[in-house]
């Protein structure tokens, strides 16, 4: 009686063990299943974010930093950088932000430049880690964007505003070096007054096919094919800043082969 008891309390206890091993083997198949679909759902750059096989659209924000944001300027722009971020880069895109200073030569590279990889919002609990997604997007895309915030303002006035030859830059260096096919947005935080030796709007200008038909005006025409632009005026001389000056730059981005969506000005 006391052998058959005995018996059975080894059957018991091989039972549980075998339960147990099964139990692990579940857990390591769960988590390897779950990692494959994570890293399947990621398939992302390591450092861009950017989606394996390319992104799926480019929006390039260019921030004017010759002229000094006053107090109501700044609290605008930084609702714009959230949205620009937060709303209008859409998941999968690039967003690619420049700097317009005096020296245009130094700002020819982005100073940040980022896929959405997504917040994890449109993924199922099931076969993905929301938390590890959403833990990347606001640390990796989200975090190391609104900090450029107090970068892309400018603090003292500079001498020269060479518009055009960063325009030139960004068609460049930004659309045509990703090639990307998707859709291609510039938005452009400027006073869009040009002031350089060859060219300056604060002496006045002529129309633009007169300007386009110069020698400076040829050597600063941009290529923004199919680029959708979005103008966002810093109002710094009302006078100057003129229906006639809006005019001037939406047939300059019509002869770049881009389109000039929006223009609002900024509050300030």
């Amino acid at each position: 009686m006391a052998r058959s008891s005995r018996r059975a309390q080894r059957k018991k206890k091989s039972d549980l063990l075998m339960l147990i091993g099964a139990c692990v083997a579940t857990i390591g198949i769960l988590a390897g299943a779950g990692y494959f679909y994570l890293t399947r759902e990621m398939g992302i750059d390591k450092t861009t974010l950017c989606p394996a096989n390319g992104p799926t659209g480019h929006v390039v924000l260019l921030v004017d930093q010759t002229d000094p944001f006053n107090f109501v300027q700044k609290r605008a722009f930084e609702v714009e950088l959230q949205d620009v971020v937060l709303r209008r880069t859409p998941k999968g895109s690039l967003l690619s932000v420049y700097v317009l200073g005096e020296d245009f030569t130094s700002n020819a590279e982005p100073l940040v430049e980022l896929c959405n990889p997504g917040s994890g919002e449109d993924k199922n609990a099931m076969t993905s880690n929301l938390i590890r997604l959403r833990n990347q997007y606001e640390e990796r895309f989200v975090h190391p964007l609104l900090q450029q915030s107090e970068k892309l303002v400018a603090a003292t006035p500079a001498k020269k505003s060479p518009i055009f030859e960063m325009l030139q830059l960004v068609g460049i260096n930004a659309f045509r070096k990703h090639s990307i096919q998707g859709e291609r947005r510039l938005i452009v935080v400027s006073d869009m007054l040009h002031n350089t030796a060859e060219f300056s709007m604060y002496k006045g200008w002529p129309d633009f096919e007169v300007f386009a038909a110069s020698a400076y005006g040829q050597k600063a025409q941009a290529d923004l094919s199919g680029v959708q632009v979005e103008l966002d005026y810093l109002i710094n001389d009302p006078k100057i800043q003129s229906r006639r000056n809006l005019s001037f730059w939406e047939a300059y981005f019509n002869k770049a082969h881009a389109r000039v969506v929006s223009v609002r000005p900024f509050e300030g």
